[in-house]
């Protein structure tokens, strides 16, 4: 069985612990347009997709300290290996990737 990358398993609290932010943070970053997780009733969940984009917005804003704006120009810019749809392990041998996926 081939694991889903986009398959929304995690609740708003392990996602905010996994992230070193509180629940709050993660709500707002909603509201702003900056991720969506998937809705159950009232209740979120996030992938593991979801949770690497969480990361990269806590690094943006956070350590490069870049606005909400900011965050939102950087992030509708498509990247190549999104273009080209490429699977994990050809992320994981691509120069490109390695150098930017995380800037």
């Amino acid at each position: 069985m081939e694991y889903d990358y986009k398959e929304p398993v995690y609740t708003i609290g392990i996602v905010a612990k996994f992230l070193k932010v509180c629940p709050a943070t993660l709500r707002i970053w909603e509201r702003r347009g900056l991720i969506k997780p998937t809705r159950l009733g009232k209740n979120r969940f996030y992938s593991k997709w979801d949770m690497e984009r969480l990361h990269y917005i806590k690094e943006l804003i956070q350590e490069k300290r870049i606005n909400i704006e900011g965050v939102k120009s950087i992030l509708i810019t498509t990247r190549c290996w999104e273009v080209k749809k490429c699977k994990q392990k050809e992320r994981d041998t691509c120069n490109v990737y390695q150098r930017y996926s995380k800037a």
